[in-house]
């Protein structure tokens, strides 16, 4: 649309509308007075068609992307703050109970103890946003005075950070809702209400045809992909399940329980023949992070991983490669099939890589 109103159209068919028998040559009068209006036309027309693309999910950004969100009930999510587990012993290596409240560092993030799990071990929760959170192990240092304080150390992620949704994220999730329409404590609304948990990354719901009358299954994972840990599984239950007198989300009659998906590990193996002079020590690693890109990328519901699509990723990784043969997925020169049953749900984890150079 905005192609055709631009400057030189709009000046020449105001120039058009001038009687011939005027100077309207471009230096004149008249050809000097209308185009800066011509200009201002044109710029005008591109704003609106700007804000036209703003109106639309499918081509608006930022704020207004949270307003046709908000539209159907759906806002941004916001970036969460890690929970993580932290070790503390005094300086004889026995198990220190600090107060709670009591904060910690490493590098630029800093933790606030919450809650005494045991002796010495406690829940702390970032205090920056996001995935940050996430990423250190180690030691910790105090910043209260703890006294008889030995070592500090964070240990695993009880629940992860995420970071605030991105536009894609978000317009993919208000298609979601407005494709799958959640009601009633249908799937699409299990779905819904299951991921707008913090923590929660992904989930597959199975139902009473699949595991019998009155029962609902939750599998999750967290923000990762990856299993969730027994404190993001608990306080799903506790979302949906409640007391069991119809405090929970849940419907009135459905019992829900939640599990987690397993980690199943791929090996893989190849044979690559480069082009004459390409060094093999250099591609290399370029074919295992192209094998560790396809399997990364597997989504939670994939049930295959793919050995052709495993090959293109592998001869893609330069253009130094000829060939990729003798691809094996665990063991075999065939698709890996993943279980995906609600007792045994399983999601891909990359184990060993292993590229030998043949030159035949």
């Amino acid at each position: 649309m905005a192609e055709n109103y631009e400057f030189r159209y709009i000046l020449n068919e105001m120039l058009a509308g001038v009687p011939d028998t005027l100077d309207k040559r471009e230096g004149s009068i008249i050809y000097d007075t209308l185009a800066p209006v011509a200009y201002e036309v044109a710029k005008q027309n591109y704003l609106i068609s700007s804000l036209m693309s703003l109106l639309f999910p499918d081509t608006s950004q930022e704020i207004w992307l949270d307003r046709n969100a908000d539209n159907f009930g759906l806002a941004r999510r916001e970036a969460t703050c890690a929970t993580r587990r932290v070790l503390v012993q005094d300086s004889n290596g026995a198990p220190l109970d600090v107060p709670l409240s009591s904060r910690f560092r490493v590098e630029d993030l800093t933790l606030q103890v919450t809650e005494k799990i045991a002796a010495g071990e406690f829940k702390a929760v970032a205090e920056q946003a996001g995935t940050i959170g996430n990423r250190y192990t180690g030691e910790l240092l105090p910043v209260d005075n703890i006294v008889g304080l030995g070592t500090a150390m964070l240990a695993d992620v009880l629940i992860p950070a995420s970071d605030t949704e991105t536009d894609e994220e978000l317009r993919g999730r208000l298609y979601d809702y407005l494709r799958k329409t959640p009601f009633g404590g249908n799937i699409a609304d299990y779905e819904q209400k299951t991921l707008g948990i913090e923590g929660v990354g992904a989930v597959a719901v199975f139902t009473a045809q699949n595991i019998g009358a009155g029962l609902v299954r939750l599998i999750i994972a967290d923000e990762q992909i990856q299993p969730a840990t027994e404190e993001l599984i608990t306080r799903v239950k506790n979302t949906f399940v409640g007391d069991r007198n119809g405090t929970g989300m849940a419907p009135i009659g459905h019992l829900v329980t939640v599990g987690t998906a397993s980690l199943l590990t791929v090996d893989i193996t190849a044979q690559v023949k480069l082009k004459t002079g390409a060094s093999f020590a250099l591609i290399e690693p370029l074919i295992k992070q192209a094998a560790q890109g396809y399997i990364g990328g597997i989504g939670f519901k994939e049930g295959i991983v793919y050995r052709a699509k495993l090959i293109s990723h592998m001869l893609n990784a330069s253009d130094a490669i000829l060939d990729v043969r003798g691809v094996t997925i665990n063991g075999a020169a065939e698709n890996l099939t993943l279980t995906k049953t609600a007792y045994d749900y399983q999601i891909p984890s990359i184990g060993t890589i292993t590229v030998t150079e043949v030159t035949a």
